[in-house]
């Protein structure tokens, strides 16, 4: 049952005068999604303003349309289920905040750089009976849906919680009031708006402060650890990394182009946890140890987490192994990019065997520190290993040329294609990576 479940319920909690009262079958910010009983929000977009839509809503069969004051029309001025309001945003994460107040079971919080995503999905994938939010949901309008849609009988919820610039991450942790926050990594993203590493550390340690008291936060060991120690004392803290020193810490670790296989070792454990997985990626590792932290706090099933993650795979577009032409295999990891997953994904193509072709597009957001950072990357790809660097778009020129002999650049994806045409000899690793607008996947189609 959801938290919240009838109309009545919903606006008596949000103090606004209403006569409706009517099921809740599921909250929606798109009308063209509306469905019988559906609770509608006309948010503001940057090119829409869903208030326009409020009466399209109700003739789909919504219960509720909550819309801007000053977008209400004469037909829908006298309708029980139009309501008016100054903020429909600030309804949203009003009722979001009073669903989750409502939620008896256990709430892990997720952010950091990269793994938050990865992380969300372990957890979810590993705890019986869990909840997490859906895709990429993870913003101040994603996640307040998500905790609409949570269910009463689900034993914990995950979100996933993603920072464009100071605020926000304090924002979206205040609405869900973990139990257990996880910062799985700081690290160079969404540089444009916060500006250099020490602001992506101070938006990210907002979740610090919105832990419940007597909650706990896992970290990742290394220069900040005491940074976040010093935050609060009211609070247990969990650290994960490669040093035996770690609260929780891999050994034994082999990687094969089936996964991972590794032991968690830690003093807070009578013996060391086995755990086989088809995820790839050294920094697979990091995410594996922060989600088995988060279920030591919680004092959740060891046996539910390692038997999760023997069936659980890279999700498409993240280090999605597939075969290619020319009996080639392609490390699919275009669904997003910033430095340091960059270097990541050039470690996973750098491990196996044969010729490695890395496959590059821009990396978006990076500020002032765009050109050194694509600089950056070509001479890591030149270091590691790889043999042949391929780059698309235009600050990725930057990378192409600093890699040096057997770079190539192209501007148009239909080109790049055509050179792979000719220059692939046969049963390479491929890898292709680059932020979401670059759509790098289109490369894999367009060879048909």
């Amino acid at each position: 049952m959801k938290l919240i479940n009838n109309t009545k319920d919903l606006l008596t909690l949000l103090q606004l005068d209403g006569e409706s009262n009517l099921p809740i079958s599921n909250f929606q910010i798109d009308s063209r999604k509306v469905k019988k009983n559906s609770v509608f929000f006309g948010l503001t977009g940057s090119k829409e303003d869903g208030s326009f839509y409020g009466e399209d809503a109700i003739n789909k069969g919504a219960s509720l349309a909550i819309i801007r004051k000053s977008k209400i029309s004469n037909s829908m001025a006298y309708s029980p289920k139009i309501i008016s309001v100054k903020s429909p945003e600030g309804c949203l994460i009003s009722a979001a905040e009073m669903a989750i107040e409502r939620y008896k079971g256990i709430v892990i919080g997720v952010t950091g750089s990269n793994g938050k995503t990865t992380t969300k999905t372990i957890l979810n994938t590993c705890i019986k009976n869990s909840y997490g939010t859906y895709q990429n949901y993870n913003n101040e309008i994603g996640l307040p849906l998500c905790a609409l849609e949570l269910d009463s009988q689900n034993s914990t919820a995950i979100f996933e919680m993603g920072a464009a610039k100071p605020g926000d991450i304090d924002l979206l942790s205040k609405i869900i009031k973990p139990n257990i926050g996880i910062i799985t990594h700081i690290g160079h993203s969404h540089l444009e708006g916060l500006n250099s590493v020490k602001g992506v550390l101070r938006v990210k340690s907002e979740l610090i402060k919105n832990i419940k008291t007597n909650g706990s936060a896992i970290v990742p060991k290394g220069q900040y650890v005491d940074y976040w120690k010093k935050m609060r004392n009211d609070i247990t803290f969990y650290t994960f990394g490669q040093e035996p020193s770690a609260s929780f810490f891999p050994s034994q670790i082999k990687m094969t182009k089936e996964g991972l296989s590794f032991f968690i070792k830690s003093t807070h454990l009578k013996k060391k946890v086995q755990i086989k997985t088809r995820l790839l990626g050294m920094h697979n590792i990091l995410n594996i140890l922060a989600s088995f932290a988060a279920i030591y706090a919680a004092r959740l099933n060891t046996k539910d987490f390692t038997d999760g993650l023997r069936g659980l795979k890279n999700s498409p577009q993240r280090l999605d192994l597939k075969l290619w032409v020319k009996q080639s295999t392609v490390i699919d990891d275009s669904y997003n990019a910033n430095p340091d997953s960059m270097k990541a994904a050039l470690d996973v193509l750098c491990q196996f065997q044969g010729r490695k072709v890395a496959i590059l597009g821009d990396m978006g957001e990076l500020g002032r520190y765009r050109k050194k950072l694509h600089i950056d990357l070509g001479d890591y790809a030149k270091i590691h290993g790889v043999d042949c660097l391929i780059g698309y778009g235009d600050l990725i020129r930057h990378t192409v040329f600093a890699f040096g002999n057997n770079g190539f650049f192209f501007k148009n994806k239909l080109e790049l294609v055509n050179f792979l045409k000719k220059n692939l000899k046969g049963k390479e690793k491929i890898l292709l990576k680059g932020s979401r607008s670059m759509r790098m996947e289109e490369i894999l189609n367009l060879w048909k």
